[in-house]
């Protein structure tokens, strides 16, 4: 009997393996699917889909030609941390050629150097970089985003069911923000240029506990949220160390900071985006979605 678990332990173990692997994998190619689909959204809409390149300064200069607001957001995980900072310095720097009036751009953690999380660090540099260059600009910051309660298509898929409790607990707290507001508050910034610009904006739509929105994730569905069981070991060579790495700064950060701090970004996104979703009212919606 003893070796017959060991067998089913080994094989449950191989068979969450190779999800990971072919997750990973996958989520790289449908990337570009989203992106195609996303742009025919937006075309749709009656908006002018220009194809650029950030890491060819020729695409962003015939794109940003006659623009005079840019939303400039890199993607570590697809690029590296140094593509990532090549290529927002190529935007700011494009940006800044072309006469841009104002600038966003999509930041990440507190803002602050050495905090030990590359993807992080990475931003302060462009940052730096945009202040250098003297550009109008806003900082966005959001917190980690409620669709990795909700949205498989989110890598790591249904992490906050899986991996995220292992590293920080069911009880903490947590800063939640949906995507689509984060979508709303750059609107609303660009909107009003005069408010926002030199500004830094902290986005976090609620403080709820993996707990706390495991319960509401049941009310409204009728299930329990299911998450990939892998053993966090081999989940961090599935996905990489910088996600566990940046879930533990989390947990320190909100204990160094209490929670009461958290509690202030949480009201001050109220200022960008007065009807931010709370994580039941998000979870709700996307049950409702569903049916």
């Amino acid at each position: 009997a003893a070796e017959e678990a060991r067998l089913q332990g080994e094989q449950q173990t191989a068979a969450a393996r190779e999800e990971a692997e072919q997750a990973q994998a996958k989520s790289k190619k449908e990337a570009l699917g989203r992106i195609v689909e996303k742009a025919q959204a937006l075309a749709a809409l009656g908006a002018e889909v220009v194809r650029a390149d950030m890491d060819d300064r020729g695409s962003l200069d015939a794109a940003f030609d006659g623009m005079t607001r840019v939303f400039s957001v890199q993607n570590w995980s697809t690029s590296g941390v140094d593509g990532e900072i090549r290529q927002g310095k190529l935007v700011a720097n494009a940006a800044r050629a072309a006469g841009v009036t104002h600038l966003v751009y999509g930041s990440a953690g507190m803002g602050e150097p050495n905090s030990g999380i590359s993807h992080f660090d990475c931003k302060v540099v462009v940052e730096d970089t945009m202040r250098s260059l003297n550009l109008p600009f806003t900082i966005v910051r959001p917190m980690p985003f409620m669709e990795l309660m909700s949205q498989k298509e989110y890598y790591p898929a249904m992490a906050a069911w899986g991996a995220m409790p292992k590293v920080l607990g069911w009880d903490t707290p947590l800063p939640w923000v949906a995507v689509h507001d984060i979508g709303v508050a750059v609107a609303n910034i660009f909107a009003d240029p005069d408010r926002w610009i030199g500004r830094e904006v902290f986005l976090c739509g609620d403080m709820r506990s993996l707990r706390e929105a495991r319960a509401a994730f049941q009310a409204d569905t009728g299930k329990k949220p299911r998450g990939v069981p892998l053993p966090l070991a081999l989940f961090q060579r599935m996905a990489g160390e910088e996600l566990v790495q940046m879930w533990r700064w989390l947990g320190r950060d909100i204990a160094e900071r209490g929670q009461d701090q958290y509690m202030t970004l949480l009201n001050a996104t109220r200022e960008v985006c007065p009807e931010a979703h709370d994580v039941a009212g998000w979870l709700r919606l996307q049950a409702q979605r569903a049916e």
